[in-house]
């Protein structure tokens, strides 16, 4: 059963350890730093994704923070291991992040990636998102509305 659970000191150096397949190398930047971005910006929100008892990815989300939009999140980071992918775990963890974020009253939530990662676009569009654009730094743009969110 996959579950979500927040990032602590029993976990943390898990999700630090969690690495992808050589050519996906560059499309994320090492779990350890938004570890390390989240002291200093207390609205993040980090979760190990766990099938079981075993971490399998790691994930993080945050509420637009300029200007303060509460109804917005962002799912700024979402990794599954290298040997955990292809498995379905993508969309039940996704699932289970909607599902908090609906929780906290989001109506919106986006996420974005390179568009050299061609995994994480399938993912993303396959779970619903819509591409509603380009970021200035290139990474396509993706969002899901959760009003209309119908879990599969």
């Amino acid at each position: 059963m996959i579950n979500l659970r927040p990032v602590d000191k029993n976990n943390w150096v898990a999700c630090v350890k969690l690495s992808l397949l050589p050519e996906q190398e560059g499309n994320l930047a090492p779990n350890v730093y938004t570890i390390a971005e989240s002291k200093f910006n207390a609205h993040y929100q980090l979760r190990a994704i766990y099938k079981d008892d075993e971490v399998v990815g790691f994930l993080a989300y945050c509420n637009e923070d300029d200007p303060i939009d509460t109804e917005l999140y962002w799912l700024f980071r979402f990794m599954l291991d290298k040997n955990n992918q292809g498995k379905g775990f993508a969309s039940l963890a996704l699932d289970l992040v909607v599902e908090e974020v609906i929780s906290l009253e989001g109506k919106r939530l986006r996420t974005m990636c390179k568009p050299t990662n061609t995994v994480a676009e399938k993912v993303y569009q396959g779970f619903g998102f819509e591409q509603i654009g380009i970021l200035d730094d290139g990474d396509i743009l993706f969002e899901i509305q959760l009003d209309e969110y119908d879990k599969i």
